[in-house]
């Protein structure tokens, strides 16, 4: 099957549409809801710069217009490329008035987003020593870019920790092991600038590399942090990846039986073993219905989706293609992979990452089942707000 061919029964259906219709509208009415009684006038500019990352979250994920971008990616590869710069232009017209932006950052953000997608198209099976190079460079631009002064970014407000270094150093290790231990036949279909392009686009949000521009004051959501969702889609189409992530929203009764069964398991496992190991105390707060809700959809959209199309649609997907890895090796590398990222603090290596590497196994059970990325969205949406809602994180 050739990249841009899209799999029998993956193709956008009329309940799909809908579905990411009503997403998208419910995705507003809560970002409304947050701002709260702000004049309408104050509403126009957080509305339409958290609106158009949004629609094009939902156009991106449409598997006809991923085969559109990939065509266009063999076609005109560098204009393919700096397409992806678009998300900048909302930014660029109203940011530096609104928000007083460093256009520092601004260019800074540019390569950052440029360069992971001109990996993922000029990548090729077969490792090449030029992509050795270029790989490098751009998984290492993210980690460094928040220490460097006046970079305008969200750099780091203390100076570097000697934890933060070696999480650093351990994630830039990653690309280098897959150079390291692969054999020379695995070499011959390593994707090597498709892997340091989807490290590059995660090291930009997990190391708070892309600049913090806020949607409104009342919120927390950053822009970037949501533009960088579409911006992975479309980095995962141009890349001719897109269609192992399986992505639907048409649920099936196989589907909703794994989502029930593996939520089911995760919480009989998870909520006893962090209650015995205080990595969770009880903390409900008893917030009211449509908050509950919109915390749900939030979380689901925001949080547990990207996720997943990175850590099992991406991730676990080319340990499994690529590396030739079996379904419990490719499970268990994505789960402690997983849980690594979810560290953020010296305490956070114990407990917390066997937590977190935990459901990283269900979540990646889900996705095995179904081959549907959103069937996994679910449980891990599911386990983060039940955590939000009874233990208070």
């Amino acid at each position: 099957m050739s990249p841009s061919t899209l799999p029998a029964g993956r193709r956008i259906t009329s309940f799909d549409l809908g579905v990411r219709v009503i997403l998208f509208g419910l995705f507003i009415a809560a970002l409304t809801r947050q701002i709260g009684t702000a004049a309408p006038q104050g509403l126009l500019y957080p509305l339409m710069i958290y609106g158009l990352p949004a629609a094009a979250y939902l156009l991106a994920s449409v598997p006809n217009v991923a085969g559109i971008i990939r065509r266009q990616a063999e076609a005109q590869p560098l204009g393919t490329a700096l397409l992806a710069l678009v998300p900048l232009v909302p930014v660029m017209a109203y940011a530096r008035s609104a928000l007083n932006f460093d256009l520092a950052g601004l260019l800074f953000s540019g390569v950052l987003i440029f360069l992971p997608v001109a990996c993922a198209i000029l990548n090729v099976p077969q490792l090449r020593r030029s992509d050795i190079s270029l790989g490098l460079i751009t998984v290492a631009l993210p980690l460094l870019l928040p220490y460097a002064p006046d970079a305008g970014v969200g750099a780091p407000s203390e100076s570097p920790t000697a934890f933060g270094v070696a999480v650093r150093i351990v994630a830039f290790l990653l690309p280098i092991a897959l150079l390291v231990f692969t054999t020379r036949e695995q070499k011959q279909h390593l994707n090597f600038l498709f892997v340091c392009a989807v490290l590059s686009a995660w090291y930009a949000v997990q190391f708070d590399a892309l600049p913090n521009v806020p949607l409104a004051v009342e919120t927390g959501i950053s822009y970037f942090e949501l533009a960088v969702i579409p911006l992975f889609l479309y980095m995962l189409a141009a890349a001719g990846r897109f269609d192992r992530l399986g992505l639907s929203f048409q649920p099936t009764p196989r589907g909703v039986s794994v989502v029930t069964a593996n939520i089911a398991l995760l919480v009989a496992v998870a909520v006893p073993l962090g209650l015995v190991t205080r990595s969770l105390v009880p903390a409900f707060h008893g917030p009211p219905p449509l908050e509950a809700a919109a915390q749900a959809l939030s979380i689901f959209l925001l949080v547990a989706l990207p996720q997943e199309i990175l850590f099992r649609g991406t991730l676990l997907t080319y340990l499994q293609d690529v590396l030739g890895l079996s379904n419990v090796a490719a499970v268990v590398a994505s789960a402690i992979i997983f849980g690594m990222a979810h560290l953020s603090a010296p305490a956070d290596i114990g407990w917390p990452f066997i937590l977190a590497a935990l459901a990283g196994v269900f979540y990646a059970r889900t996705f095995l089942a179904t081959r549907n990325v959103a069937s996994a969205g679910v449980v891990h949406a599911f386990a983060n707000w039940v955590r939000w809602l009874l233990f208070g994180g």
